[in-house]
């Protein structure tokens, strides 16, 4: 496993033989660009990266698509670039930018390659990411979108610089992976992480396109979470093989989603890719979107069988076992379903196809094609096959070598049939009983995760505002302890913004409580819309509520809240008129208790707007450490 400080170096190796290329590298346009430096920069404004933005048009249409699509339901809709920008993030918009003018870079084809079911599965991995990032909080749900878009952006890059040969011999049923870092050093999960490094992406989100065996715990559940979602676009793939889901199904346990929770996760995208496909410009019909995904969930929710009563599948693989008739007489009347394949080197496809509980190997015509035969299949298949050679061409160094290979047992060329059928019997039984240890596994996630959406419903309950559906006190506190953890390790802001109802006591007293609770009500899902979807509105207590904004300056956070404050005044419904104060201020990193402070100064400034006429905004200054 490489170093982290190794990695860098290997991604600039990387990115020196793709610039040596026959064919310029995706690469994102001058604005992108410019906006990827842009957020680099901690004091960003919104209208600063607005300005920017406006140099692409067409990013600018299709950001307010964005801003207006399945990812925000619920929104009011808006057609204007600086509320896009409020709602998707300064910094997902710099990112997503990138994404969006790459998938038109170039035109429909790269030599044979068809780019529009490339990008169909990159919409696909990208809205499986989001809402991975929607039950997980590993990362903003707009950030999952923009990384799950270009995870396979490296599998472009070696086709550009390297031709059609980068792909391998993946239609051979090659592993793509293996065959590109054995020819070229790396593969195209490794190319996308240089790739995304170069365009100052994060390094926690393109750390996340490596193998899971190269990374650190801490980055284990977002490496998971990119796993599934590749595998479930990959498995969109009409070419893709039932057999081939196994690895998509072992990667979903590594994140505790059983069969029901992958299933909703497939009709939640579902939902989604039709709308969502508009907005990158692809031809997608909703009849296709819906037809490719049905197929997959068909595939996903084919039950597995009890394979208790059903006969075991052996494969003789070589010239050896597949020319002894009484080998395949013996193994058919001790019940075993018997297949048979001559050439050895036919014999990993074979089991791929096939399935078999046990293959039984030709270790006396080609000795060492058997041992590596044997180590093809133990690594694709772990423990879930038996490998018995049969020969005497290994000396005691080769068969060491097989059994470190994976072979369970290795028994003379002329061993009786009884004798091989003998070794199968338990052999296989330990197979199933594997098998029936991986499905009960399966099954105890599956209970765990009922258990845990329960206690999730309690903790909901717990966490939330009976009135107003809000998060509560408890939730805010818990909501503005993380954001400040995370604002102090990345280097970022932690703003907020309490606001109050003006004279609601008034209210309370003319019209009555009921009342009163209809306008509190009224005002928080008007408050809801108008917020965006990293932030926390909660409710303070009475007519006060907080909304904690992750991320940006005071100022950013007090044009949220004048935009609040213009639509608490402007609601249409058949209420009392009502209007609102706001106070905003910023954690300051100098003290020990930023939070605390940052709330006291913005209760501050609440109270001089209440003294300077109610219904305005007041951004507080500095806040000062406590002595």
């Amino acid at each position: 496993m490489p170093e982290l400080q190794d990695i860098p170096a290997r991604n600039a190796r990387i990115l020196a033989t793709l610039r040596d290329s026959r064919e310029p590298l995706p690469s994102p346009n001058a604005v992108a660009l410019e906006l990827m430096r842009l957020v680099e920069r901690r004091d960003v404004g919104v209208f600063e990266v607005c300005r920017v933005a406006k140099g692409d048009p067409v990013l600018v249409g299709k950001a307010v698509r964005l801003a207006n699509s399945a990812l925000y339901a619920g929104l009011r809709p808006t057609a204007a670039l600086e509320d896009a920008v409020m709602r998707i993030g300064v910094a997902a918009l710099a990112r997503l930018a990138v994404g969006l003018s790459l998938v038109h870079t170039h035109g429909a084809r790269m030599g044979d390659f068809e780019l529009e079911p490339y990008w169909r599965r990159s919409l696909a991995r990208a809205l499986v990411l989001q809402q991975l990032a929607r039950r997980r909080h590993v990362l903003p749900v707009s950030e999952a979108f923009s990384l799950g878009l270009l995870a396979e952006i490296g599998q472009l890059g070696m086709l550009a610089a390297l031709g059609a040969q980068a792909l391998g011999q993946a239609e051979a049923g090659e592993d793509v992976l293996g065959w590109q870092r054995s020819r070229w050093g790396f593969d195209q999960s490794e190319a996308s992480a240089a790739l995304l490094h170069t365009w100052n992406f994060p390094q926690r989100l393109w750390l996340a396109l490596l193998p899971l065996a190269q990374v650190r715990d801490g980055q284990a559940e977002l490496t998971a979470m990119v796993e599934v979602a590749r595998g479930l676009a990959c498995a969109l793939d009409e070419h893709r093989r039932v057999e081939d889901l196994p690895e998509l199904w072992m990667a979903a346990l590594r994140l505790g989603l059983d069969e029901a929770l992958l299933l909703g996760l497939v009709d939640q995208v579902r939902g989604d890719f039709a709308d969502l496909s508009g907005v990158l410009d692809m031809r997608v019909s909703q009849q296709h979107a819906q037809e490719e995904f049905q197929r997959l969930r068909t595939c996903l929710g084919a039950a597995v069988p009890d394979d208790a009563a059903q006969p075991a599948s052996v494969l003789l693989a070589g010239a050896l076992p597949c020319g002894r008739a009484d080998l395949r007489d013996a193994l058919r009347e001790e019940g075993f379903n018997v297949l048979s394949e001559p050439d050895l080197g036919a014999g990993f496809e074979r089991a791929r196809s096939c399935l078999p509980e046990a293959v039984v190997l030709d270790a006396d015509h080609l000795p060492m094609e058997a041992v590596e035969l044997c180590r093809q299949l133990r690594e694709h298949e772990s423990a879930r096959l038996y490998l018995l050679l049969l020969g005497d061409s290994l000396d005691a160094d080769g068969l060491l070598q097989a059994l470190r290979a994976g072979a369970n047992d290795v028994l003379p060329s002329g061993a009786p049939a009884a004798m091989v059928a003998a070794k199968l019997h338990p052999g296989v039984r330990v197979v199933r009983m594997i098998g029936a240890l991986e499905r009960e596994r399966a099954l105890a996630h599956g209970r765990q995760r009922e258990l845990a959406a329960l206690n999730a419903r309690l903790r909901e309950a717990a966490y939330s505002d009976e009135l107003t559906g809000l998060p509560n006190r408890r939730a805010l506190d818990e909501f503005l302890a993380r954001a400040w953890e995370n604002a102090v390790s990345q280097g970022t802001t932690l703003s907020c913004v309490l606001l109050d109802l003006d004279h609601f006591k008034l209210i309370n007293d003319t019209h009555g409580h009921e009342i009163g609770d209809v306008v509190l009500r009224a005002v928080a899902r008007t408050l809801q819309r108008h917020s965006r979807s990293d932030d926390l509105l909660a409710r303070w207590g009475g007519e006060e509520l907080v909304l904690a904004c992750p991320g940006v300056s005071p100022q950013v956070a007090a044009g949220l809240a004048e935009r609040m404050r213009a639509a608490v005044q402007g609601m249409q419904e058949q209420l009392p008129a009502v209007t609102l104060s706001a106070g905003v201020a910023q954690a300051s990193s100098g003290d020990p208790d930023a939070v605390a402070g940052m709330l006291r100064a913005a209760d501050a400034a609440l109270l001089q707007a209440k003294r300077e006429g109610r219904n305005r905004i007041v951004v507080a200054g500095p806040t000062q450490p406590r002595a």
